[in-house]
């Protein structure tokens, strides 16, 4: 494939993206906004912004006529495709997609953390989002060591406390040695985030 066939098809996938637009109802105004204002990043990373209109279009359920409609809706998918286009990580991004969803079935849009939880999430390495799938989230607020008293993955632990995920609950334990994993609970902000991360809101999946 010479690099004319190449450039090609990468500017399909944004032809494509805009053909699944406007076949959606509504859709256009949040997507023309999006355009207008991140055109340039959407040439840059087509295949990205097509997963996104795609995602859209595979959650008809969620993604309604009079949802889209709604100005903070638009608002909040101006944001949110702006930070989803810079992400490189694949499973980073599927875990943007279900914030997103929660995001849509949101009673109350306005009070949704859309930018808390995409900020986290843009903080998080690999190794931290794989340290996320383990905690146990606990309501009754029960303390624990992750991986037990060893070093397994002790930075990110503290990194995931650093983020407010976790909250670090050693205080002054009698026979802990400092340099072994921290005793630590989830916050209630780590509880509703860990959600996202296990796939607790779940994007559809096309069979």
């Amino acid at each position: 494939m010479n690099k004319k066939d190449k450039q090609l098809l990468k500017d399909s996938a944004l032809v494509v993206a805009d053909q699944i637009a406007s076949s959606i109802p509504a859709l256009n105004i949040a997507w023309g906004l999006s355009k207008a204002l991140y055109g340039a990043g959407m040439k840059l990373r087509q295949q990205r912004a097509l997963e996104w209109v795609e995602f859209v279009k595979n959650n008809p359920g969620v993604f309604t006529k009079e949802l889209l409609e709604l100005q903070e809706f638009q608002d909040g998918f101006v944001y949110a495709l702006e930070r989803y286009l810079i992400e490189r990580n694949d499973e980073k991004r599927r875990i943007f997609r279900n914030i997103f969803l929660g995001f849509a079935k949101a009673d109350n849009k306005a009070k949704f953390p859309l930018e808390k939880f995409t900020h986290t999430l843009s903080q998080l390495t690999e190794l931290d989002v794989s340290v996320l799938g383990d905690i146990k989230p606990d309501e009754q607020g029960q303390n624990y060591q992750v991986y037990g008293a060893n070093f397994n993955r002790i930075e990110n632990i503290y990194n995931l406390i650093s983020l407010g995920i976790l909250l670090d609950t050693t205080g002054n334990r009698m026979g802990h040695n400092p340099q072994e994993s921290p005793f630590v609970k989830t916050s209630f902000f780590g509880r509703e985030f860990v959600k996202y991360i296990k796939g607790e809101i779940e994007e559809k999946q096309e069979i």
